[in-house]
Parts: structure tokens; sequence; C-alpha cells
């Protein structure tokens, strides 16, 4: 990859990490350009992904979230590789599912800087689509028949968010973010 669009893509993800944490409701320690290791998802199939961001919901069960970050400036590719998003996202709970018995409840996050597929765009979080994802690529189904139920639970937790930079000047700073942590107690130690 070239050094300027991989640079890009750092600048990117940085900039939707302090976004993301600025909501409040997440923290993303990891980052594929410091963390390579934290940020790989195994899925059913045996294949590994990298994803852009890895951290955890503050509130409730502290679920896992996984963030793929785009920083486009057009369409271009985005919707074939959002596909590919989708069928990770099955395989990596797939896995977990037949590792554990049992699935983190893991959060998937696609965040872009420009739209894609906007006549399928309130479909994109679905079953059908999770469920076409994976006919696109049966590889992360591992060999196995597509649960169903399961298909519905990882697109219950899928989001796709499109940022525009200017959010970033209505956003918390990490400043301020650091002085209303402790009023909000969503980072209160569990144990």
């Amino acid at each position: 990859m070239p050094e300027d669009i991989q640079e890009l893509g750092r600048e990117g993800a940085a900039t939707l990490k302090r976004w993301l944490e600025a909501t409040t409701y997440m923290e993303l320690p990891f980052d594929a350009y410091n963390n390579k290791i934290d940020c790989m998802v195994r899925t059913k199939s045996g294949k590994q992904k990298q994803l852009d961001l890895v951290g955890y919901m503050l509130t409730e069960k502290k679920a896992p979230v996984f963030v793929e970050c785009k920083r486009y400036t057009s369409a271009g590719r985005q919707y074939t590789e959002f596909v590919k998003f989708l069928a990770v996202a099955y395989g990596h709970t797939a896995q977990e599912l037949a590792d554990y018995n049992t699935t983190r409840e893991s959060q998937y996050y696609w965040v872009t800087f420009h739209p894609f597929n906007l006549e399928n765009w309130s479909n994109l979080e679905t079953y059908e689509h999770m469920k076409k994802a994976l006919e696109a690529h049966p590889e992360y189904l591992g060999g196995d028949d597509l649960n169903e139920s399961l298909a519905h639970e990882v697109a219950s937790r899928v989001t796709v968010l499109v940022f525009n930079p200017k959010q970033e000047a209505l956003s918390l700073t990490r400043a301020e973010l650091e002085q209303i942590r402790p009023v909000l107690l969503r980072k209160v130690k569990t144990l």
C-alpha cells in the first residue's frame, strides 16, 4: 500500500477514534497501526482480518467493539468492502460460538467519511443484507450452513455511520472528555 494512502488511513482512524470516544459510550485503545495483533479477528473459516480500531463499550456488558474506518472522498469500492465486513463480523462471531459456546455480543461499526450504496442505505444493517454478504463470501461460513439466528443477531450488532469532518468541531475535546467521564460513571470500576 502506498505510504500516502496508508497515512490517510492512519489519520482517518485517529480522527474517528477521537470522535467515537467523544460519544462517551466507548473506548478504543487499540488501532491497526500501533497494535496489529490486538486488531485481528479470527473467523470460522480460519481466516484472520485486521480491523482499524478495537475496544469496548463503557456501558452494560462492556461488549467488545470492532471498527472499520473508510476515509473515502467518494463511494468508490466501499460497498464491496462493506459486504466483506459483514461476512467477517458473522464469521468472527461464529468462531467465538464454536470456541466458547457463547459470544461476547461484539459490536461492529463501519464508519466512513463518504456515504455509499444510497439506494440500499436503509437495509445495510439488516439480516437480509447479512445473508447476501454470506452468499457473496461463503468462505466465512467455514463450511457450515448459515445459522439464521446468529445472522439475525450479528446484523443487529452492526452499525453504519457517516462522519463529516465538521463533526469533529462539535465533539468533546480529549480534555473535556476526561473531565466529564467521572461524572457520567460510564467507566466505573466493575470489580
